[in-house]
């Protein structure tokens, strides 16, 4: 199975409406027609709920795979009307099959940052990657906006990197560490047990193809960890994303990797070219969850808002290029807000049940904006913040 770094659920309430959205460059009209108040009246709809790291709770953060430009690929996966409960806030339907999709603008970014605060998420994991020139800056504009933003520390960053090719050249590997460690040191950059920098690896199988041996790969992790304490932090906490345990336990001893994880999750024990309902995904992310464990190592849980990848299928070539020979299914129901939010509960109750395997005291939802694979917390023209209402009543200890 491979993700890329749906159907509408037949148990859906009513939407919960957007709040206003911040006006300025870029700024789309959705059917809900909202539009309108400055940063300043959201900042006071959210009082102190949410602020980064607060409580004694672990930190909760969700990949965010960032790729949503007008004219992409992706914004025609989601063009079809089929598709059209996933529509981010930031896009419109511009015709029957057709969508308009604009998410790299400030704008955007810093009503991200405002409805993720609103919920109570520390942190986005951003799937990010070195430019092969190390003088040019990083091509992920969500990374450049997020820390552009005057609201950046409302929601703390962090980064997945791949296991090949988004580390810059291998020959100027050292230049490429001293990089990630200056974006470590950024104060809004998501720490764990202290001062440890978070940072994700998925593809972690091409990882020493790509350093040239398990030796050369080990030592690259080092170097990344030296960087760091040169800098003033802890060493980082790198984790592994995985689809299965075992690889994850193989990956801390060979590699050294510090925790096993996961970027995304379905219900392995269920593999049919069908459609099942999300509690099956619940299934599937404390199978796994429990598979980690016993492999005796420190463990971030991931939970999976969905997934259901179907709007990818239009295109067979550049599914086959994606997900290479993984079958189409299976695919599941969206879930309610309600069973989202247990899904979180259970990962933050399962950290607290098991303390001496979950020392980072994190874990991460898959994902943010994984709209056309299925996983997304973005609010939606026609779900509006239902997903992050409920997590917030979860991440505050209401039971959903």
């Amino acid at each position: 199975m491979r993700s890329s770094c749906s159907g509408w659920s037949r148990r859906r309430r009513g939407p919960h409406p957007l709040p206003p959205l911040l006006k300025g460059e870029g700024a789309t009209t959705t059917r809900s027609d909202v539009m309108g108040l400055a940063w300043v009246g959201m900042a006071a709809a959210l009082g102190t709920v949410g602020a980064a790291g607060s409580g004694q709770r672990p930190v909760v953060g969700a990949v965010r795979w960032d790729a949503w430009t007008k004219g992409s690929e992706w914004e025609a996966n989601l063009g079809p009307r089929q598709w059209r409960d996933r529509l981010p806030f930031y896009g419109r339907e511009v015709g029957e099959d057709a969508v308009e999709i604009v998410g790299d603008t400030q704008m955007v970014m810093d009503q991200e940052i405002a409805y993720a605060r609103a919920a109570g998420l520390d942190y986005w994991a951003y799937c990010f990657h070195l430019p092969t020139d190390l003088t040019q800056e990083p091509e992920s504009y969500a990374v450049r906006l997020h820390l552009a933003s005057a609201h950046k520390a409302d929601v703390r960053f962090c980064f997945i990197m791949m296991g090949q090719g988004w580390w810059g050249p291998v020959a100027e590997y050292e230049r490429a560490a001293e990089r990630l460690a200056q974006y470590f040191a950024d104060p809004a950059y998501q720490k764990v047990q202290g001062n440890r920098p978070l940072l994700y690896i998925y593809y972690t199988e091409n990882l020493a193809p790509h350093f040239g041996g398990e030796e050369q790969a080990r030592a690259a992790l080092d170097l990344i960890r030296q960087k760091a304490v040169a800098a003033g932090l802890g060493p980082p906490l790198i984790v592994a994303q995985v689809w299965h345990a075992e690889q994850g336990a193989k990956l801390v001893d060979t590699l050294g990797f510090d925790a096993i994880s996961a970027y995304a999750m379905v219900d392995l024990a269920n593999w049919g070219d069908q459609e099942y309902p999300y509690r099956h995904l619940i299934d599937g992310n404390r199978v796994f969850w429990e598979s980690c464990r016993a492999t005796g190592m420190q463990v971030v849980p991931l939970v999976s808002a969905g997934w259901d990848n179907r709007p990818r299928w239009r295109d067979p070539e550049r599914y086959e290029e994606l997900y290479k020979s993984a079958p189409r299914g299976p695919w599941y129901l969206q879930p309610t807000p309600e069973e989202l939010a247990a899904n979180v509960r259970s990962a933050l109750d399962w950290i607290a049940a098991n303390p001496e395997q979950t020392t980072p005291q994190a874990a991460l939802i898959y994902a943010w904006n994984e709209s056309d694979e299925g996983g997304w917390l973005v609010p939606t023209v026609s779900e509006g913040t239902a997903r992050l209402d409920a997590i917030r009543r979860a991440l505050e200890g209401d039971t959903p």
